[in-house]
């Protein structure tokens, strides 16, 4: 079942509404404040509390110390209302030193101190002491409960005492203030629109998992994901306008209903026990541990847990159907005050869910996911994109990372600098930076080694041509190793080595590696994205009338061809009715002038970048190629195509791709490009005309790869 993310609603809980005005909670009456309100939202709350605290004080100085780590959606009622913020430190444990709210308070002379008992644990235990004496000298305590809700020490001791209800329970809107002063409620509007509103996608989320276990007993079919997006995009939305919304709304009718009805008492035991069990089942484990001691009594809004790569844990416990969030990204208004510690926290720390929802058994499940995670073989991949080395690289490495995930082990990207994040972020694969220089692979071997060491990484596939044999052999007592070879320049140390391309047999690869490495060797291993398996390949009657070309030539395109070819065809009469369809890769040096040639040219469309390839070629009559990796997409889509050498690892593209007619070859552009570019649309044209060659051309194509050398290559790295 799914565990976590937003509480859904039953609709049959929800009723006209009960009383706003004396409406009341047992557990804020424990903090025995002589005036309390309720407010739509945790965050209006703050901002009623400092609404009534310039009123009662007005002289007061509007400077607040808070605490680095919080949630940014703090910030706004203190900026909407024009106080000054000054951060002070928190620890790894989410403890402050009582000496430096002292230091601070002498030196900025703060109005107000804010605090936050993390998690269900009174962290602020080492302060209260500190905080008496500073009241004491004028200065006012607020006192955040939104995360320790329960807490018995909580709140007591504070001038203000706020905190989001909505977090802790399935209603649509909800928060709250408790002060010993007046409370400014004539500010309040009614909250009954928005509480109608969001109590939409709540109910949505509930018809939505009630008809998920109703249909197939917990497999959802494909039909019903739509509504789960749905919900989730109008939820979203919701929580954006919460956070620009500068007014202060009274708890709506319904949640008042539906709170004076909840059992609190209840909720906190079956909170404490979930809390308990599942901190039992995590503590051992290496990847992650508890932020937090294991103390009596706890009933916190999370578990919070510490995560050697958290981005990775969090994308795995989603496939596994548990939402864990972050908690909080860091703000811009705290950004810039963060020291060591607060930076591990926002960047190490996830929350596992433990709510009233779960019991036992949703426990239980949350534990056995995280112990597959456990044993996640992880798996490196060391490789590059820039300027110099083509995107090819990384894109047939994420196709392999793809397949690894699927057979249950863990990716983490390696490269020499920052150039490849975006590729990788929008890919979803976890990569870390050496900050080391591309091409001088041997002098990153020290910081590669910390990497994994720190990773825990069993198995590391390199793929690129500044790797040398001394490189590998550094590695060997670390890590199994894999690498990808398409030249045979050298013979390297490795445990499995991989060349796709047909021209294999021209090299002695068993002779050289005697049955020591495993060899994965032929188009068998071509690492073909999925989409290549699974897009129509569609017929020529039903393609558009007019004749299309797609036209590319790798990330790098140093020679400039594509550019180069749009000019030439534009000059050529019979060419200016193709429709030529020019795939821009990120780091294309001249991406802007196409676009810009593009732009006085109709029968040209830039895809900068193209976000359905196999698509596009299934679009396109006819393709224009560097020859690499791309030649093999093409032939598994059937696309007749004319190709040319852009590198001299391409060399031997030539020999199989111009044999049998399955491609049009074009020469060499590096040793002479105008020759090439010529030859390039001498061979668009004859593929216009003819279609009884591209007819045969398809025929040839569709024998060179199956499209499964990625999930073949996954497999056998698995077995290292």
């Amino acid at each position: 079942m799914e565990i976590g993310s937003v509480f859904e609603i039953n609709p049959a809980t929800v009723k006209k509404g009960g009383e706003t005005e004396n409406f009341h909670l047992v557990q804020v009456d424990k903090y025995e404040k002589k005036h309390s309100c309720f407010t739509a939202s945790g965050r209006e709350a703050i901002e009623l509390a400092l609404i009534s605290l310039e009123r009662e004080m007005p002289d007061m100085p509007k400077r607040c110390l808070m605490p680095a780590y919080m949630c940014d959606c703090v910030f706004l009622p203190f900026l909407h209302r024009g106080w000054e913020l000054v951060f002070y430190s928190v620890d790894r444990d989410l403890e402050t030193a009582g000496e430096e709210i002292f230091r601070l308070a002498l030196e900025y002379d703060p109005g107000l101190i804010f605090i936050h008992p993390y998690y269900g644990t009174d962290t602020c235990a080492g302060l209260r002491g500190q905080l008496a004496a500073l009241r004491r000298s004028g200065v006012l305590v607020m006192e955040d409960v939104t995360q320790s809700y329960y807490l018995e020490e909580a709140g007591k001791g504070a001038d203000f005492v706020v905190g989001s209800l909505r977090k802790w329970y399935a209603v649509p809107d909800g928060g709250f203030v408790a002060s010993d002063l007046p409370l400014a409620e004539d500010v309040l509007e009614s909250g009954e629109d928005y509480a109608r509103e969001r109590l939409v996608p709540l109910v949505q989320k509930w018809e939505y998992l009630r008809e998920k276990e109703r249909r197939t007993g917990g497999a959802l079919t494909a039909g019903w994901l739509p509504r789960k997006a749905e919900y989730l995009k109008r939820n979203r939305s919701l929580e954006n306008a919460l956070d620009q919304y500068q007014g202060i709304r009274r708890i709506s009718h319904i949640s008042a209903e539906i709170l004076s009805k909840t059992d609190e008492e209840e909720a906190r035991r079956r909170r404490t026990e979930n809390y308990h069990a599942l901190y039992d089942r995590i503590c051992g484990m290496e990847r992650l541990w508890p932020v937090l001691r294991k103390e009596e009594g706890q009933a916190p809004l999370y578990l919070p847990v510490y995560v050697k790569e958290r981005d990775s844990l969090q994308r795995f416990l989603s496939e596994h159907g548990v939402y864990a969030p972050v908690l909080w990204p860091v703000g811009e208004e705290n950004r810039d005050f963060l020291g060591g510690d607060e930076a591990y926290v926002f960047g190490h720390m996830l929350a596992l869910p433990i709510d009233q929802r779960y019991g036992s058994a949703e426990m239980e499940q949350i534990a056995e996911v995280l112990a597959l995670y456990e044993k996640q073989p992880v798996i490196g991949i060391r490789a590059d994109a820039n300027e110099t080395v083509a995107t090819g690289h990384i894109m047939r490495c994420i196709t392999i990372a793809e397949q690894i995930k699927k057979l249950g082990g863990r990716i983490l990207f390696i490269t020499a600098d920052e150039q490849a994040e975006d590729m990788l972020t929008r890919a979803g694969m976890e990569h870390v930076c050496l900050h080391t220089r591309w091409d001088r692979m041997e002098e990153e071997l020290p910081v590669l080694r910390e990497v994994i060491g720190l990773a825990g990484i069993g198995t590391l596939l390199v793929d690129s041509y500044q790797a040398t044999p001394a490189y590998f052999e550094e590695l060997r007592p670390l890590v199994k190793l894999a690498c990808i070879d398409d030249c045979f320049e050298h013979a390297f140390p490795v445990d499995a080595l991989i060349n796709y391309n047909a021209y294999h047999t021209r090299f002695p690869y068993e002779d050289t590696y005697g049955g020591k490495t495993r060899l994965l060797l032929g188009t068998d291993y071509v690492p073909l994205r999925e989409e290549f398996g699974v897009t129509q390949i569609r017929d020529d009657e039903d393609k558009n009338k007019d004749f299309s070309v797609l036209l590319s030539s790798g990330g790098g395109d140093a020679q400039n061809a594509v550019l180069g070819i749009l000019q030439r065809a534009a000059q050529t009469e019979e060419m200016k009715e193709i429709i030529f369809h020019a795939v821009v890769g990120v780091y294309h040096p001249q991406g802007d002038a196409i676009e810009e040639f593009a732009k006085t040219h109709d029968n040209v469309k830039v895809h900068r970048p193209c976000k359905d390839m196999a698509g596009l070629m299934a679009d396109c009559d006819a393709a224009v190629s560097a020859a690499g990796t791309m030649l093999f997409e093409l032939s598994v889509m059937r696309v007749p195509t004319v190709f040319f050498q852009s590198a001299d690892n391409q060399r031997y593209d030539r020999e199989f791709f111009e044999a049998e007619e399955r491609m049009l070859f074009a020469g060499d552009i590096g040793q002479d490009r105008e020759g090439c570019i010529e030859a390039v649309c001498e061979g668009i044209k004859r593929l216009a005309s003819d279609a009884a060659l591209r007819e045969r051309m398809k025929e040839k194509l569709a024998q060179v790869t199956d499209g499964h050398g990625a999930e073949r290559i996954a497999g056998e790295i698995m077995k290292l």
